[in-house]
């Protein structure tokens, strides 16, 4: 059984009031008037009542200091909050046509809230817009039309291509409409731009310059400039396992992504060249959120294709065409972005999924500045604490510099995690980052610090700081008060509050079971929990299981992690982890892994389940109450997160999906009579009778029918499938005009 804590006395000062006075007879027989309160004896008697029931109140909390004390003397600090991060831009709006070049840490604010950049930036006085080459179908009505329209340019490039080859080859026009990459907003935070639908694998940056200004001007002034991209990729799929330490090797972009520029920028060029781009900083887009800067071309190159005949606008190679004319006064040039080809012939993942992209971009995190902070005086005795004025600290930003008195020379000190490792001579010092109490070390393990000491760090965290698009809009730098525009086009992400000493207290059992070390299963589960910047729902940990396709069991040194989490505004029931998500859960699992252990964190593999119910409502209920209550049951008995499944736990990985069990839950509806049949149907509409789900696989309710009588059928659940096309000749991008005469 769990030990009960004592409790001291639970008297309180009425009870001790009263057990005062039962005893006056006895040991004061000659005081009788002591039953009304303007008796002084009965004062002084309130009063010692009074000064007790205040000593066993202090008294009572005597357990709860040395739990405080027990945590304290397991140095288990408490979860310090955990930093939001996003992305912005700065767009130039007036003033002098000049590039502003900022290094990094430029303060930015979303109210009261301020972040720093990540990322030095050039703004240049220029705008983009994206567009992509968006087929229309052989399914279109337009399409025949198209084709006989555009016939002499098929026979045309069909005459080229059997000029410049020995064989020749069929050609076939492909249409397409300049499409514009959609902006995420409140209303579709996350748009889904996959650059394998487009026409030809590849977005087009539209580099304009601003309205009302000659772009010969921009053109002078961008020349040799750095350019800021900024890209953020769809965040659904999976993650790259956490391999064993000995099989870690240098890391290399999944997916290689190419940026160009017009290399023979001239009048009626006949085949579109393009100049690739090196980028300066390069980051792997397809897994992160990040920023590539290039070096735009000299004023020579900086060009763009001109043509006198409309028709030869767009085709092929060259961008898609434009046909507002005040965007073609204003175009300065192009920027290619596409994967490289090399990647996608031998796998079918290396692909391209955008949700943002834009100019003039940086990396933001949720932070305050603090510069040479005097902690104090270093008296050159062991075991020394000091306190930041700003808490939560940053661990990663914190610098301390030690003062000598008498010459005045300055050394740093660097953090460690460890002081008892430490040499006697190592001028460290460890941090509390929640608390932001400093420590240096005893002489033996760690040096002593003599001389003043100063601190330069950066605090900040909290969910304050996950704020919605648009919501960063303002700086206090004097270089950015007019002329410029900020904002966040992506929602920032990851804050999270600290944990409190109630939680901290309640982690100390798992503290001293698992010191913060992933070895059994149990912590594995326990310490996901604790990442911060994540709500989690639910954790299952599977050992010996590699989530391939197929999936492995008993593969030796192999965790598994399933993650779900809390909350999920598409499907409540059953969430849907994005690789942010995941990653933020794999960055803080790696430093407490064992080094032979290889994770894999992943998602449940949701199961499509089609269930149409026929019932008989019981007189006195309204059919439409009833119905709907069995729509709500079902979709919780079958939901990934707590309160589902049979126990009240979520679906079991595992467990055998049997049509008696949903039918018993249908009868169990207040109002249903009983049930007249159920039919179930497992990743397709074929009825089934149960079925058996394994590894990671959870059912997930996508079709449901509640009927009076007979239900309906499966095949009723499911829409139409869209139709295919194949190419298998050589295609040439065509443009249609939405313009009629």
């Amino acid at each position: 059984m769990p030990i009960q804590l004592p409790v001291l006395d639970d008297r309180n000062f009425e009870q001790l009031l009263e057990e005062a006075k039962r005893r006056i007879p006895t040991f004061t027989p000659e005081w009788t008037n002591f039953g009304g309160d303007s008796d002084p004896g009965i004062t002084f008697v309130q009063l010692f009542a009074f000064l007790t029931d205040t000593l066993l109140y202090r008294a009572n909390f005597i357990s709860e200091r040395n739990r405080l004390k027990f945590l304290q003397l397991l140095r288990v600090p408490l979860q310090p909050p955990a930093a939001a991060n996003g992305i912005i831009t700065i767009a130039f709006d007036r003033g002098p046509l000049s590039a502003l070049p900022l290094n990094r840490g430029i303060v930015v604010s979303a109210g009261n809230v301020d972040f720093l950049t990540n990322d030095g930036l050039n703004i240049l006085p220029v705008e983009a817009q994206l567009f992509y080459k968006q087929p229309i179908l052989e399914t279109d009505d337009r399409y025949r039309g198209f084709v006989e329209k555009y016939e002499a340019i098929r026979q045309a490039e069909e005459l080229a291509s059997s000029n410049s080859s020995s064989s020749g080859s069929a050609v076939r026009l492909a249409f397409y409409e300049t499409a514009k990459m959609n902006a995420p907003s409140s209303g579709n935070p996350n748009p889904v731009l996959d650059l394998s639908k487009a026409q030809d694998n590849a977005l087009y940056l539209a580099l304009l310059a601003p309205q009302n200004i000659d772009p010969a001007a921009v053109r002078s002034v961008i020349a040799n400039q750095t350019l800021s991209i900024g890209l953020a990729p769809d965040l659904s799929g999976d993650i790259k396992p956490l391999k064993p330490l000995a099989l870690k090797s240098s890391t290399v972009q999944s997916v290689r992504i190419l940026y160009e520029m017009p290399a023979n920028a001239s009048e009626n060029a006949v085949v579109a060249q393009y100049l690739q781009l090196t980028p300066m900083v390069d980051t792997d887009i397809s897994e992160n959120t990040g920023i590539v800067q290039v070096q735009l071309p000299d004023l020579a190159q900086l060009q763009t294709w001109t043509f006198s005949d409309p028709l030869a606008e767009g085709i092929g190679d060259f961008p898609p065409r434009l046909e507002d004319d005040q965007l073609l006064d204003r175009l300065i040039t192009w920027i290619r972005i596409r994967v490289a080809k090399s990647d996608t012939t031998n796998s079918s993942t290396a692909n391209l999924r955008l949700t943002w992209a834009g100019i003039n971009a940086a990396r933001v995190y949720q932070a305050v500045p603090v510069v040479n902070e005097l902690l104090g005086f270093g008296s050159g005795e062991p075991d020394q604490s000091f306190g930041l004025s700003n808490t939560p600290a940053l661990p990663h930003t914190i610098s301390i510099a030690v003062q000598d008195v008498d010459s005045g020379e300055i050394t740093l000190w660097r953090l460690t995690d460890d002081l008892l490792s430490a040499g006697r001579n190592d001028q460290v010092f460890d941090l509390d980052a929640e608390s932001g109490e400093i420590r240096f070390g005893d002489g033996l393990r760690g040096a002593r610090p003599s001389g003043r000491i100063f601190a330069s760090y950066e605090y900040g965290g909290g969910r304050q700081g996950n704020v919605g698009i648009g919501g960063i809009n303002s700086s206090r730098d004097f270089r950015l008060q007019g002329g410029y525009k900020i904002t966040n086009p992506i929602p920032t992400s990851g804050g999270d509050f600290g944990e409190t000493i109630e939680e901290g207290e309640r982690h100390i059992p798992l503290a001293i079971r698992h010191h913060d070390r992933l070895v059994t299963k149990d912590d594995f589960i326990d310490i996901a929990r604790r990442t911060p910047g994540v709500d989690i729902g639910r954790v299952e940990a599977l050992p010996l299981f590699r989530p391939t396709q197929p999936p492995v069991e008993n593969a030796p040194g192999i965790v598994t992690l399933m993650a779900v989490p809390l909350f999920d505004d598409i499907n409540p029931y059953w969430p849907t982890p994005d690789r942010l998500f995941l990653r933020r859960i794999c960055d803080y699992l790696d430093s407490r892994r064992l080094v032979t252990t290889e994770i894999y964190i992943r998602g449940p593999d949701y199961v499509p389940i089609y269930i149409a119910v026929g019932i008989k409502v019981q007189g006195g209920y309204f059919p439409d109450v009833v119905r709907q209550t069995v729509r709500d049951r079902l979709n919780g008995y079958l939901s990934a997160l707590p309160l589902g499944g049979p126990e009240g736990l979520g679906w079991p990985l595992n467990k055998r999906l049997i049509q008696k069990d949903l039918e018993a839950v249908v009868t169990r509806v207040a109002g249903v009579e009983f049930v007249n049949e159920l039919r179930l149907g497992v990743k397709t509409t074929v009825e089934v009778t149960d079925a058996n789900l394994r590894g990671l696989e959870l059912p997930m309710l996508v079709g449901l029918s509640v009927t009076e009588g007979e239900p309906d059928t499966l095949d009723s659940l499911v829409a139409g499938k869209p139709e295919q096309t194949s190419t298998q000749i050589k295609v040439v991008p065509v443009p249609v005009s939405k313009k009629t005469c």
